[in-house]
């Protein structure tokens, strides 16, 4: 058991260490090119009905984007329901946050990939009775392991609320892994920094 488990930590760390040993990349990233002034009050909205991921969700955002100098209103606040609101109550909330963008992710679909890890096969055995006894005791055979893997492809889009137009959209892989805390982190830092590199913000 011990070392079935060792296999799928190494499955685990080859697969992170392919996608450069981060759980979240961004695979694809727009921007208008005729956006000019950074945003600097953003509405943060998670598209979940599952009301304590989306309150951290928007929370590990509104405290990223402060270290950029971004002022980022969570949307529970002014919209505790969980779930979609009308437009009338979504215009109402924008405006009372007098934010100059709204930024919604929401996840568009989760891949179900397969790693096989190859086992170990020993080598060729010394002549001799001794050397092959000694060998015989010390090689085993490791048979292949499956590991069956998620990886969450979501989407992030930055909205102009004077325009009501899209100023900003990128597409993210992520691994999932058992700590979803620590994937919300790394999903936010990847976006926070493409976003930051976009000069959108």
């Amino acid at each position: 058991m011990l070392e079935l488990r060792a296999n799928a930590v190494l499955l685990m760390l080859v697969v992170l260490s392919a996608g450069g040993c981060a759980s979240t990349q961004i695979v694809n990233v727009w921007r208008d090119p005729a956006f000019s002034a950074p945003t600097k009050r953003i509405m943060i909205i998670g598209v979940t009905k599952q009301a304590g991921i989306r309150r951290t969700f928007e929370d590990e955002f509104a405290r990223r984007l402060a270290t950029q100098g971004v002022q980022a209103v969570q949307s529970y606040t002014l919209i505790p329901e969980d779930g979609e609101v009308p437009d009338e109550r979504l215009a109402q909330a924008v405006k009372r946050a007098g934010v100059e963008s709204v930024l919604i992710s929401r996840l568009v679909r989760v891949e179900v990939h397969t790693q096989v890890y190859v086992g170990a096969y020993p080598g060729p055995p010394p002549f001799g009775f001794y050397g092959y006894y000694s060998w015989a005791w010390g090689s085993y055979y490791d048979p292949p392991q499956i590991y069956n893997y998620d990886v969450a492809v979501a989407e992030t889009n930055l909205f102009d609320t004077s325009t009501d137009k899209l100023i900003w959209s990128g597409t993210t892989r992520t691994i999932a892994l058992s700590d979803l805390n620590k994937e919300i982190r790394e999903f936010v830092d990847v976006v926070v920094k493409a976003l930051a590199e976009s000069r959108v913000i």
